[in-house]
């Protein structure tokens, strides 16, 4: 089983996108993204909306040879959208590839009436009907019930997750926006006896004491009743937009009988907070006035914020490029504008351990100028 996770808040976006791969199937699993629209009156910094094109357009990409989409609930950094704003994943790009898919969707009770629109907008577009997936079995996947989406409350807009095994017994559960505050929902998570499990955590960031504490408290217990029987929890999403939420996450992690990690840990690469960094970006990088209007407009562009940003970043000590990447060919394709700029910045920049030009470049092992990253080759590169 290969899990790539492509979006989350230590990769620089919001989401908990992920691609799942075994056998003649490939799932991804809530193709969206968002930047968040404001914090702390600032909204997201051209640089972030660079990284997140990069990501946006990955994921259009793994949509095409995807053979299965899983939508776990209907906010708008889970699903494409037909209305998106500028830094969501539209509907329109991603609806040929979603109509060759299986389709395992949320349904629509205890969904918010925003979250019930998206669903049937997705319907329209499709031109069918979506089954409620909740409680199915198809090979290798099997979905939840529905779950809290945060505390366990009569009104509360609920999750599906979802768990995918492979032939030689390996589990990874997608948690989806499960806060962790729920003791039912844990132990639902344990009766499928996961390897792995992708999970938002709490988020602290809204919070203030005393509910800040009896939040923390909660969600605590939960994560080290978790961490004893699964061997990899990955913690993301609601809980690292803050720093705060980094450093809790980190002395959970002490506290833990296993792995508690960050989606970036996982995927073996430097982590991008951008979110919580965004008043220091705006500090460090300028922006012109009225620039998101213009963007928006179709008459500003990101990527003159890009090598300015990471010489920021590098020169703060917040990331280090691969030793590599001065003489990858990567990185002069991406400069030509010939490759994508996701796989400078999601692999060179923030030195990927999971790059596979790199671990054959460290073994003395050949490999090809038009290999990228992940270990495909490009044509005409």
């Amino acid at each position: 089983m290969d899990i790539c996770i492509l979006t989350a808040e230590s990769l620089g976006v919001r989401g908990l996108c992920c691609s799942v791969e075994l056998g003649d199937r490939k799932i991804m699993i809530d193709p969206g993204i968002a930047l968040g629209w404001s914090r702390g009156g600032y909204l997201p910094h051209p640089f972030q909306i660079a990284i997140g094109e990069g990501i946006r357009g990955a994921i259009l990409r793994d949509l095409q040879t995807a053979t299965d989409i899983v939508i776990s609930h209907f906010d708008g950094d889970h699903t494409p959208l037909l209305h998106p704003n500028p830094y969501q994943l539209s509907l329109e790009d991603a609806r040929r590839s979603i109509s060759g898919c299986r389709l395992w969707t949320m349904g629509p009770e205890r969904s918010s009436p925003n979250q019930q629109r998206r669903r049937k907008d997705l319907e329209d577009a499709l031109g069918r009907i979506l089954t409620p997936a909740e409680g199915m079995r198809d090979g290798p996947l099997a979905f939840s019930a529905p779950v809290p989406h945060g505390l366990q409350r009569d009104d509360a807009h609920t999750v599906m997750m979802t768990r995918v095994e492979d032939d030689d017994g390996q589990t990874f559960v997608h948690a989806s926006d499960n806060q962790l505050l729920d003791a039912m929902t844990v132990e639902r998570i344990l009766q499928w006896k996961p390897d792995i499990v992708l999970v938002s955590g709490p988020p602290l960031y809204r919070h203030r004491s005393p509910s800040l504490e009896r939040l923390k408290e909660l969600a605590r217990t939960n994560i080290l009743e978790l961490s004893r029987k699964v061997e990899t929890l990955i913690i993301d999403h609601h809980l690292l937009r803050s720093e705060e939420g980094m450093a809790w996450l980190e002395r959970i992690g002490r506290e833990a009988s296993n792995r508690v990690i960050c989606a970036a840990d996982f995927m073996t690469r430097a982590p991008l907070f951008l979110e919580s960094l965004r008043e220091k970006l705006y500090s460090w990088l300028p922006v012109p006035a009225n620039w998101h209007e213009g963007y928006a407009a179709g008459q500003e562009d990101a990527a003159s914020f890009r090598n300015p940003g990471w010489e920021i970043l590098t020169g703060e000590g917040i990331v280090t490029p691969c030793d590599w990447y001065p003489v990858c060919p990567i990185k002069g394709y991406t400069d030509q504008g010939r490759l994508e700029t996701f796989w400078v910045d999601n692999y060179c920049m923030v030195g990927s351990k999971r790059c596979v030009r790199y671990r054959m470049e460290e073994k003395g092992l050949f490999h090809p100028d038009n290999m990228l990253p992940d270990g495909t080759t490009r044509e005409g590169l």
